[in-house]
């Protein structure tokens, strides 16, 4: 907690303009991206996201489809799209809709054809319906109990949208999920999706949401209710731990690929 404080304390002091950077370090070393120092030091500086990388790394294959859903500035989408190539395609999310138009510029400096940038956030309704969430450093977080501004968003259920975006090709090998508290209601809105392409799914939870219901819902959507943590943490391999990421399988299958 302390160090939180003095982190949000510093972050006062950094530039708030969003322009475009050179990411520093790290394997994203390179490439760029629109965002501030105020929102995202740690991406500019490439000291983010190492083992959630590392694992895209070591389990990406060219060709494949993966949605970034809650893709913020693009960080991940980046990656995943390194990976990917450009035989592969990534349908970034970004509900946020300011954030997701500087994700439309990052994915025209890095010339990333395979991506394709969606202002939208993945719920539960049939088809599409506005919704009202407290937004922070560029993104809505739901986890929030006051935020000084309320972002009108516009929401949908991945079943409904997925045929009308994907083209000729409905396979999906991986999502990455990251939606500030949003885990379930996600998850809810692509059962079908699940079902029917067992991709591997990556989940980062955040505080509030109940661990008994994502795993009752991964459960019914026909996944092994046994996490592989990201990066775990010695003493707590059994525990689902606030803003850490894990891997879900489709039971019986520990390293389905979605090639059916």
């Amino acid at each position: 907690m302390f160090g939180g404080n003095i982190k949000s304390f510093a972050r006062k002091f950094l530039p708030k303009a969003i322009r475009p950077y050179s990411i520093l370090s790290g394997p994203l070393r390179g490439m760029r991206l629109v965002t501030s120092w105020h929102d995202y030091p740690a991406a500019i500086l490439g000291r983010t996201e190492h083992a959630l990388l590392q694992w895209f790394a070591n389990h990406l294959k060219q060709g494949e489809t993966w949605l970034d859903v809650g893709s913020h500035y693009g960080y991940t989408a980046l990656a995943l799209c390194r990976l990917v190539g450009k035989q592969g395609r990534v349908f970034a999310f970004e509900p946020m809709v300011s954030t997701a138009g500087y994700l439309a510029q990052t994915r025209l400096l890095n010339e990333l054809s395979q991506l394709t940038v969606l202002p939208l956030a993945l719920t539960l309704p049939e088809s599409f319906e506005l919704r009202q969430l407290p937004s922070v450093r560029g993104m809505v977080d739901s986890t929030l109990r006051t935020a000084p501004w309320q972002e009108t968003i516009l929401a949908c259920r991945l079943d409904w949208l997925w045929t009308r975006i994907c083209g000729q090709d409905s396979r999906i090998h991986g999502i990455k999920i990251d939606v500030q508290g949003m885990e379930i209601e996600a998850l809810y809105g692509m059962l079908d999706t699940l079902r029917s392409h067992h991709p591997k799914l990556i989940i980062e939870i955040h505080h509030g949401v109940s661990r008994e219901t994502l795993l009752s819902v991964l459960d019914t959507a026909g996944y092994d209710k046994r996490p592989i943590a990201i990066e775990p943490v010695s003493g707590k391999e059994d525990e689902l731990l606030d803003d850490h990421s894990y891997v879900f399988t489709a039971s019986g299958n520990a390293d389905s690929d979605s090639d059916h």
